[in-house]
């Protein structure tokens, strides 16, 4: 059955419309306006950094690595010589020969096709590469002395790559001294912009990180507050489990979808509309080919998406189930050795993690095959780009640079396309866990203080009950027309069979819950007229299932209220008997409790909670079953505390054992809803009731024990 519900919880479907999740989040998020566009200023600075590094490597291969020109050459009876001087006259950088000149390469793309083709096919364009660089007087020295292998224009020399090698090294250096001062300064400018681009990056992470934990702290405090002013009928209905998992699970989902789109998928946009931008600004044609298998990748990415998010929706219902079955056991350690359980356990349990583990291996399966597929697509768009580029390049239209351009940015292309397919599933887990929050903080189950509060002129601490009629669901009454007083200083008990409603007189006066019809009075004001906290805090409570806090045995009895002092605690530890068992403990009331007090013993814990409830010296006092499960002798301590605790006070007994009764100067016996008897001990014995059937079925199992 809790396997159900888990899966239940995990398999949620989403019923809340996206406009009102979307609002919900955003008063959160509107403080942080500013900070989330610097956010976006500085991953704009980030990409932009990252952008311009393969540019770099472009100036440096074009300007600096593989700087060339070819030669023209002509002869008498071409009439090519004429059209190229008429119309492109400017590209045409001529030597000393009338008939050769030399063009640039970068300028080869202003000349027709038609034309270039006619020059190859003619041979008047020389293949072989150039390099060439300004005249200065030092390279004049070398031209002097190199005059076969270096061709001279009226501002440029020209001289082969093939050449060049055969120059001596100091020579070489002169003539290249441009392009080694322009790689080093090309590395300078890059390492700068790498620092740049590290700097934008880790302000834009660590503001973005600010911003996700201040708006996930104070969901995280509304939850909380949330969660602490709800009705008990609300934690009849909620799970502990499923309360902590929202403040924390669902808290942190959205802590990685924030994180997420601002750290990275925003960017990850950015990047990609920026690589697109650029690569069409610069060749629109062979971006155009790069982007042809876009399509399929989409394809393979929605199915991809779908595949994995139910790959992963499965994977979390198996560790919430294997989680359960961990808690379980551990909780009920006890009961799993007492029975020799273990084998079995072991058994539960391995077939759980053998479930979890087919489930990882379903996701992992996905994950194995979609990062190949993109692989594949950017192999193969690597091969379109040297193809298409490649054939570019031989035929001058585009530069070496240029193509190394488009493969680097491709290959930055990919990475932010495969993130955002894995961070897509990131998102529908933090909307459902957004769907989950916003449905309990819409929970309106709570009792509300009355807008104007009264305040009982005596503090007398009388309770009246006048025709109160209770039920927890609409067909289930529990209280049908009670009535009834305690006047101030008198101990009134409750008795009666099992779910007839004692406990739920308590809560009703605690106002845990409000009455369906009647009235409830304290010192004759209707509780509901009251402040909650002003209500409670003239009554002291005891209750049969006694909760300790993790902390020390001081803040366990003064709840965190500071202004007791150790004299004060000491006697409300005296009253109820239980300043013995404090002074025995090595560190007094400094000793460290653990949660729920299991370092304690039951009749420990209820001697502590005992004292709690009289530390703030209440007017009125009830006990829900407080001697129902310690020792005899234990119950004798506490039936000497009680007797010097309610004198002078109301005092509401729900009993269990009836021996604890006997003095009160009332009793009043329950039975299907509504008070059956009414008495004292002696008087209700003698009419010989439900009051005296009971009494005598609860002596008679006591002396057979």
């Amino acid at each position: 059955m809790r396997n159900d519900k888990i899966h239940h919880e995990e398999q949620h479907n989403s019923t809340v419309n996206s406009i009102k999740l979307i609002l919900f989040f955003k008063k959160y998020f509107n403080s942080y306006k500013a900070t989330m566009c610097v956010t976006i200023v500085l991953a704009c600075f980030a990409i932009g950094s990252d952008l311009i590094l393969p540019q770099l490597l472009k100036i440096t291969l074009d300007c600096h690595i593989t700087v060339s020109a070819q030669k023209l050459s002509f002869n008498t009876s071409s009439t090519l010589p004429e059209v190229l001087l008429n119309k492109q006259k400017d590209l045409l950088i001529p030597t000393a020969d009338k008939y050769t000149f030399f063009v640039i390469n970068e300028n080869l793309k202003a000349i027709p096709e038609n034309t270039l083709e006619l020059l190859r096919e003619n041979n008047f364009l020389s293949p072989e590469k150039y390099y060439y660089t300004e005249r200065t007087p030092q390279i004049e020295n070398i031209t002097q002395n190199n005059k076969e292998l270096i061709f001279v224009s009226e501002k440029k020399i020209f001289i082969t790559y093939e050449k060049l090698k055969k120059l001596k090294k100091d020579e070489l250096q002169i003539i290249r001294e441009k392009d080694f001062k322009g790689v080093l300064t090309i590395t300078f400018y890059f390492i700068c912009i790498l620092v740049a681009s590290f700097i934008f990056t880790f302000f834009q992470i660590f503001i973005v990180e600010f911003a996700c934990q201040k708006i996930m702290h104070e969901i995280r405090i509304d939850i909380f507050k949330h969660i602490q002013s709800r009705s008990h009928a609300f934690f009849t209905s909620n799970p502990v489990g499923r309360l902590v998992t929202r403040a924390t699970n669902d808290v942190q989902n959205l802590h990685e979808m924030f994180n997420a789109i601002f750290a990275n998928i925003l960017k990850d946009i950015l990047l990609i509309i920026g690589i697109m931008g650029v690569l069409f600004w610069v060749s629109w044609k062979l971006a155009l080919v790069c982007f042809s298998l876009i399509p399929v990748l989409i394809i393979a990415s929605t199915f991809f998406s779908i595949k994995s998010r139910k790959a992963f929706r499965l994977v979390r219902i198996k560790i919430a189930a294997m989680n359960s079955k961990i808690q379980e056991n551990i909780t009920g350690i006890a009961v799993v050795k007492a029975f020799c359980r273990e084998k079995f356990n072991i058994l539960s349990f391995n077939k759980l993690n053998n479930e979890n583990y087919l489930a990882n291996m379903k996701q992992t399966i996905i994950f194995a095959v979609f990062n190949p597929v993109v692989d594949g697509i950017r192999l193969f768009v690597t091969a379109l780009i040297i193809w298409y580029g490649g054939g570019e390049a031989l035929q001058e239209k585009i530069t070496i640079g240029t193509l190394v351009l488009f493969l680097y940015y491709m290959r930055m292309f990919f990475r932010p396309i495969q993130d955002l397919a894995e961070k897509y599933n990131i998102i529908q887990s933090a909307l459902a866990s957004l769907e989950r929050i916003y449905l309990l903080m819409n929970n309106n189950e709570l009792i509300n203080d009355p807008y104007n509060p009264v305040i009982p002129e005596s503090n007398d601490g009388k309770i009246e009950f006048k025709n109160v009629s209770f039920r927890y669901n609409k067909d289930e009454p529990v209280l049908e027309n009670i009535s009834f007083t305690v006047n101030p200083g008198q101990t009134v008990a409750i008795v009666g069979l099992t779910g007839t409603g004692k406990s739920t007189v308590i809560s009703l006066i605690e106002r845990f819950y409000d009455i369906k019809s009647g009235q409830i009075l304290i010192d004759g004001v209707d509780i509901q007229k009251m402040k909650k906290a002003f209500l409670r805090g003239k009554i002291g409570l005891v209750l049969q299932d006694i909760f300790l806090f993790a902390g020390t045995i001081r803040s366990n009895i003064t709840l965190g209220n500071d202004s007791f002092s150790d004299e004060e605690i000491f006697r409300a530890l005296k009253t109820a008997n239980a300043d013995q068992l404090v002074k025995k403990l090595p560190k007094g009331l400094n000793e460290n409790v653990m949660e729920g007090g299991k370092t304690l013993s039951t009749g420990e814990r209820q001697l502590l909670s005992f004292a709690r409830a009289v530390l703030i010296n209440p007017r009125i006092l009830i006990l829900d079953e407080a001697t129902s499960n310690i020792d005899p002798i234990t119950e004798d301590l506490i039936q000497n505390a009680m007797d010097k605790i309610t004198h002078k006070r109301t005092s509401l007994v729900v009993a269990h054992r009836f021996s604890t009764i006997q003095k009160a100067d009332k009793i009043l016996v329950l039975h299907k809803g509504s008070i059956h008897e009414s008495g004292t001990h002696d008087e209700l014995m003698r009419e010989k009731g439900l009051y005296f059937k009971l009494s005598n079925l609860q002596h008679i199992k006591e002396q057979n024990a």
